[in-house]
């Protein structure tokens, strides 16, 4: 199986858009490894933007910096760079490691266990904006409807617990619908690659909320 596979049936990826290996190890300059897995990404998948940069934002291999208190390597950020993520300095050597969230790069809270895990998150998420059919808006909706989203579509394994609560569900490779949690309501948004199936997602979620 093609490393990244879901993000790539996600976007419709069929072909390597990455940085070169010069360009990559550019990290040589902030710290002495990067993890295979995230090396790996940049290889292959780097450079799509719509992927990488639709709302928050891959850290270029050469913007890549250590956090203010020097125990992470950063290497994701929130598109006002309100958080960030990044990686233990002890794990930088290992293949796939856990990916660690921060508000103010002092206090950090693991957000996955896997550095894949992250990515299939975040991918998803960009989904939602970057997608050729999309909600464009945000739904408020309740309990009840997210026992209706249940009912009628998958629940991935991806998610966000510590940034924000995200889930997300969907029945094909190349669509997704993203359920953000707020303290007495949820927010729904959603996105497909595919005009018919975004039609038939529609008529489902389009009578939830307001």
């Amino acid at each position: 199986m093609t490393d990244f596979n879901k993000i790539r049936q996600l976007f419709d990826i069929t072909e390597n858009n990455g940085f070169s290996e010069d360009e990559i190890f550019v990290f040589k300059n902030v710290c002495e490894n990067i993890p295979k897995k995230l090396f790996e990404y940049y290889l292959q998948l780097g450079k799509i933007k719509t992927l990488n940069q639709t709302q928050d934002r891959l850290l270029e291999p050469i913007r890549l910096t250590m956090s203010k208190n020097n125990d992470f390597l950063v290497f994701y950020s929130e598109n006002q760079w309100v958080c960030v993520w990044g990686i233990n300095k002890n794990d930088l050597s290992v293949d796939n490691p856990p990916v660690y969230m921060s508000y103010n790069e002092q206090e950090w809270h693991q957000e996955t266990y896997l550095l894949t895990d992250f990515l299939d998150a975040m991918a998803n998420h960009q989904a939602v904006f970057a997608l050729k059919f999309c909600s464009e808006e945000l739904r408020c909706i309740d309990n009840q409807d997210i026992k209706i989203i249940e009912k009628h579509f998958k629940k991935r394994e991806c998610s966000f617990s510590k940034w924000i609560g995200i889930d997300f569900y969907g029945n094909h490779e190349n669509d997704v619908i993203e359920v953000q949690k707020n303290d007495d309501y949820y927010d729904l948004i959603y996105a497909s690659n595919n005009k018919q199936q975004f039609k038939a997602m529609y008529k489902i979620l389009n009578q939830l909320g307001v």
